[in-house]
């Protein structure tokens, strides 16, 4: 007598789990269905924001807390400092900002990023021991100072771009070095 043939049970369920975990893994990667990442408030956005910003400046403030004497005090002190402005800017360029405010988040981010070229300036300064191109480089940064914190201002922040010290003192570290 023969018997039927069998069909294989065991393949077919591999190959239909094998589908779901393919179709998971992408709504993953795609951030799809149940695994898309819910888009925040502007005020959610903003006191995310605010967390990262209150932070970097507490770590700019420890960082600052002596002056510089020599050129290679300033080059790690600048070092120290890049490396918290780029957190700072990563991590909010991780956040996603709401569609209503996304276009005047990328220009802030922008300027940010402009301040960490103007520290990293300031750091090539220090490298070649240089203390006009030095001082040139702290005057353009905090002459600009004004406009991210207007910006972050504009936006909602409170923290970001907070100035470290007093708009007199920022007005005079604004100043070009004499003969520069």
């Amino acid at each position: 007598m023969e018997t039927p043939p069998r069909t294989n049970r065991t393949g077919l369920a591999a190959g239909i789990i094998g589908t779901l975990v393919v179709i998971a893994v992408l709504a993953i990667v795609f951030d799809l269905g149940p695994f898309a990442d819910d888009e925040l408030s502007a005020a959610e956005y903003l006191a995310q924001g605010d967390e990262i910003c209150a932070q970097a400046h507490d770590e700019f403030l420890d960082i600052q807390v002596s002056t510089p004497r020599t050129a290679s005090d300033a080059e790690s002190q600048l070092e120290a400092l890049i490396e918290v402005a780029e957190q700072e800017r990563d991590q909010l360029s991780a956040l996603t900002p709401p569609a209503n405010i996304a276009e005047e988040v990328a220009e802030y981010v922008e300027g940010r990023e402009s301040g960490i070229e103007v520290l990293e300036e300031g750091l090539a300064a220090a490298r070649d021991d240089d203390p006009e191109a030095y001082e040139a480089a702290q005057a353009k940064l905090a002459s600009q100072q004004a406009k991210r914190q207007r910006e972050a201002q504009g936006l909602g922040f409170n923290k970001c771009s907070e100035p470290l010290v007093s708009e007199d003192e920022l007005e005079r570290q604004a100043q070009p070095p004499a003969g520069g």
